[in-house]
């Protein structure tokens, strides 16, 4: 399953901004060790074996008040990546994103009028919600319930 024949709600739009924000660096063809990239192209680091679901225990979806009815459904964005990359969770989803993603949301897509918890890494909410940390060279995002993500958030950081 791909991101664009899924129900992601605010995710979606968030890495299209993101992909937006980001277009001249995406559209170059060329080495990726060029300028443009420097020595690191954008790379998607998944921790859990790339396997993102893996992110939260069915106890820790338990704890933080989320339904453990249906287990996490593993997807991706961009669709063409070759591993998932995404997990949504009934009430929420985990992205884990590049470094681009990351700061072109901080700069670009940062919301003015909500305050990330101030405990986690590099936090910020962008304009439509979303909740971002990043930790030891992982850029995630956490979408749609505030509660639940701020939540998950903390659990998750303390595995990076």
């Amino acid at each position: 399953m791909t991101a664009s024949s899924s129900s992601f709600g605010s995710l979606v739009p968030a890495v299209v901004l993101a992909i937006g924000l980001c277009a001249p660096a995406l559209a170059f063809g060329g080495d990726p060790t060029t300028p443009l990239f420097g020595s690191h192209p954008p790379t998607y680091k998944v921790p859990f074996g790339n396997k993102p679901c893996e992110s939260l225990s069915a106890e820790e979806l338990r704890s933080i008040g989320a339904s453990t009815n249906m287990p996490g459904k593993p997807d991706r964005a961009p669709a063409g990546l070759p591993f998932d990359n995404i997990c949504t969770y009934s009430g929420f989803s985990v992205g884990y994103m590049t470094e681009i993603d990351y700061t072109s949301n901080m700069h670009g897509n940062r919301s003015t009028s909500r305050t990330a918890p101030a405990d986690l890494p590099g936090a910020f909410y962008d304009r439509q919600g979303g909740l971002w940390f990043t930790k030891n060279g992982y850029y995630v995002t956490l979408e749609h319930s505030h509660e639940l993500s701020e939540k998950a958030a903390h659990i998750i950081v303390g595995k990076l």
